[in-house]
């Protein structure tokens, strides 16, 4: 492969260069954020920037978000169109009312107990607690949004943990990030992994549906599952639980964070065609392809392209 553009055209990937720069420091700022400081945020800090300056909830967590972060907003104009142009879009604060009417929350009593080597149990978001809601938002200038979410007021949900290493949750993440694939869901399906059983249970509600099948390879799981939780379950004669099948499907669900590699891909795509947009010559592998607008170049980078390789 060659790319080889015209000079408007280079001035634009170099200005796609920064923005690509600008991203990899958000995304490792909001991402320790989350990981290490996730209460640093509280109510009564929060509430004050709301009550002294007319803030938002979002516009005053994103205040108090960047300064642990290290913007100076107040001085640094940098930090301050970082602030703008990142931090605020990145921020959500939710409602507990956003998922009360949930049917599987509704439906489903879950309450704490161990079988086996399988635990249930409950844990809470605190007030203001910082938390990942879904894959980080591409914008059209190919600026990444990290999406942190945050209540106001404390959150319950329940965490079934299998292993010491490996451990399911229903957050709030997980239920917006599987609604598409609900609604999509149609006649035969094949889920693999059971977890909570959420998907199935969504899924089992819908007339369109006729036969769900669950590939589990855990047998403490399904002994735990088949005796706590899908007895409750209003459509459960839909559902089997397996180990393997060898049908043929007309749906298959894998995990609805199916696009959360795609950021890292991205990354990584821009830096090999932009390694080869300054050398200015053929790679080692020439499949034939010449790159030569900017917009060849910004194909080479979307959604669509990425999920081929």
């Amino acid at each position: 492969m060659q790319i080889k553009l015209d000079e408007l055209d280079s001035k634009r990937i170099e200005q796609l260069h920064d923005t690509m720069e600008i991203n990899r420091v958000v995304a490792q700022l909001l991402n320790d954020f989350v990981a290490n400081h996730s209460t640093y945020v509280t109510l009564t800090a929060l509430n004050q920037l709301r009550e002294e300056y007319g803030m938002s909830s979002e516009m005053a967590f994103a205040m108090l978000m960047s300064a642990a972060c290290g913007l100076d907003t107040a001085q640094n104009q940098i930090h301050k169109q970082l602030f703008n142009d990142y931090f605020l879009p990145s921020v959500k604060c939710l409602s507990p009312k956003d998922y009360a009417d949930d049917i599987y929350l509704k439906t489903i009593r879950l309450t704490p107990k161990t079988v086996g080597n399988i635990s249930l149990a409950i844990k809470k978001y605190q007030p203001c607690e910082a938390f990942v809601i879904d894959d980080a938002v591409l914008s059209s200038d190919f600026r990444e949004f990290p999406q942190i979410g945050f209540f106001t007021s404390e959150y319950e949900y329940p965490v079934l943990t299998i292993s010491e290493t490996e451990s399911i949750s229903l957050t709030p993440q997980y239920i917006d990030s599987a609604m598409p694939y609900i609604e999509d869901v149609r006649g035969n399906v094949l889920v693999h992994g059971l977890g909570l059983g959420y998907f199935p249970f969504m899924a089992s509600q819908k007339k369109s549906v006729k036969k769900i099948t669950v590939v589990e390879p855990n047998t403490d799981l399904i002994t735990f599952f088949e005796s706590e939780i899908l007895p409750q379950f209003p459509n459960k004669e839909k559902i089997t639980i397996t180990a393997t099948t060898n049908e043929t499907y007309d749906y298959i669900f894998t995990n609805p964070w199916k696009k959360s590699h795609l950021s890292h891909l991205r990354a990584q795509k821009f830096d090999t065609l932009y390694t080869l947009f300054k050398q200015q010559s053929s790679s080692d592998t020439d499949n034939g392809e010449n790159i030569t607008t900017y917009n060849e170049f910004i194909r080479q980078l979307s959604d669509s392209e990425l999920s081929k390789e």
